[in-house]
């Protein structure tokens, strides 16, 4: 690569990428429009806590940082359900094996991690509050919002789902993409820790409310606090305009959480409401001047929890194909996005069925039901059926197998719902096996308990 290697954006899959480009031996110059985090609280209400999975912990066992991640991780072994009448919330495991957990970690406390591990390497400049306005490919510059210009030879979009690098390249010609909206949105809120500094909640399981239209759900820190999210329609959000409106809501809806949180009107008032959407692109490269990564490339919404580890997945395949192909940068882009974008829109789809998953069918007693059985299969058959969650959270598969997969699985698990005479053992026998995890894919890697 020729010229000045720019990276734009230094959140999780820009900083990710400029560590693997400097272990390839280049100097790197990072751009964030953002103050350093490291040094500076980021904007309360528009943290969500990160659930880091198998796909994004091998990465970091890549790069050596997995240490690192174990000391601000929670490991989380189930979905916690607390429903509307039960004074008593029950754990439904998201796997039959004890290493089956996916871990709870803090946005800001990750990317610092990465953004130390990138200046460590000695070849990595980061700049913060550079806003980039537009690529000018003509001129290989770059023009920041305070007018100032910098050269490039290639650049690098990780800049997120509202990225310049794709408007860039879309004005070229080379890029289309789209964004579909949900009507629903989301805000965050703090449950506050015990006056001991403990837990109020189990930390060990991702806590949900489930309402139907609408969720609450916990992630642990481990300072001893809860990042609570609701997810709602944006017409429920409307409509909670005041103080006592939204006491009523939550008293009515979400009464036991709402008991932990004094000053639950105050943080709801004073938050904002995020939107939600799904980001679909085509031609995520422009020659070997320009190509996208992470939220740049593929936006989907977080009801699956792959949204980070999907982008940094997505950055050591990218790494991969350009150490390849090393006299042929475009050919490595293109290769690139053909190898990853059909798991992009596969996870993508995965992740809005999630939405509907969290917030009704963990309740719905057929689906509970079809979940146990697939477990119960897994455990008889390890090697030929695993259910979808699983697959997407706790294997390296591409996310368009485990999307086809979990399909014909679906069909055989139905089948036996239907009939229960049926040989559903023959049935699973018969599926094809599942291939090997990532060499690197360590189950011990993080802590689990």
């Amino acid at each position: 690569m020729n010229g000045p290697l720019i990276v734009v954006g230094a959140g999780q899959a820009g900083a990710l990428l400029a560590i693997y480009l400097a272990r390839q031996g280049y100097q790197v110059t990072v751009y964030d429009s953002r103050p350093d985090l490291r040094r500076t609280d980021i904007g309360a209400g528009r943290s969500i806590n990160l659930a880091l999975a198998t796909r994004g912990i091998v990465p970091l066992i890549d790069v050596g940082l997995i240490g690192q991640i174990d000391d601000i991780t929670i490991p989380m072994r189930g979905r916690m359900v607390h429903e509307r009448d039960s004074l008593t919330p029950v754990l439904q495991p998201y796997g039959s094996r004890s290493h089956e957990v996916i871990h709870s970690i803090s946005r800001t406390d990750l990317n610092a991690v990465l953004l130390d591990a990138a200046e460590e390497t000695g070849r990595v400049r980061i700049e913060f509050q550079a806003e980039l306005e537009s690529v000018d490919f003509d001129n290989s510059v770059l023009r920041f919002a305070d007018r100032r210009v910098e050269p490039f030879g290639v650049v690098f979009g990780a800049d997120g789902a509202g990225s310049r690098v794709r408007s860039s390249i879309a004005a070229r010609g080379a890029c289309q993409f789209e964004t579909d909206w949900l009507d629903h949105g989301y805000k965050e809120l703090t449950l506050p820790p015990e006056c001991d500094g403990s837990h109020r909640l189990d930390p060990n399981a991702l806590h949900i409310w489930p309402r139907g239209e609408f969720m609450l759900i916990a992630l642990a820190n481990p300072t001893g606090d809860f990042t609570v999210t609701l997810f709602a329609p944006t017409a429920t959000f409307e409509a909670l305009v005041s103080v006592d409106t939204v006491l009523d809501f939550f008293a009515s809806e979400f009464g036991d959480f709402a008991d932990m949180v004094p000053n639950l009107a105050e943080q709801f008032m004073a938050h904002p409401m995020g939107p939600l959407g799904t980001m679909r692109a085509n031609g995520w490269s422009y020659g070997d001047r320009a190509v996208l990564v992470g939220d740049a490339a593929h936006a989907i919404v977080p009801f699956h929890g792959q949204g980070m580890n999907l982008a940094m997945e997505s950055v050591r395949v990218l790494d991969r194909h350009l150490r390849e192909s090393p006299r042929d940068i475009a050919g490595a882009f293109r290769r690139y996005e053909c190898e990853r974008k059909p798991d992009a829109d596969a996870i993508a789809e995965m992740a809005l069925d999630n939405y509907d998953e969290m917030r009704a069918g963990v309740i719905d007693p057929d689906h509970v039901a079809r979940r146990s059985l697939a477990l119960e299969l897994e455990r008889r058959h390890p090697n030929h059926l695993s259910p979808r969650y699983n697959m997407v959270m706790f294997t390296t598969m591409p996310y368009a197998e485990a999307l086809d997969r979990a399909t014909r699985q679906a069909a055989v698990i139905s089948a036996a719902m239907r009939d229960p005479e049926i040989d559903i053992d023959a049935l699973v026998a018969a599926l094809p096996q599942l291939p090997a995890l990532d060499p690197l894919a360590d189950p011990n890697a993080l802590s689990i308990s």
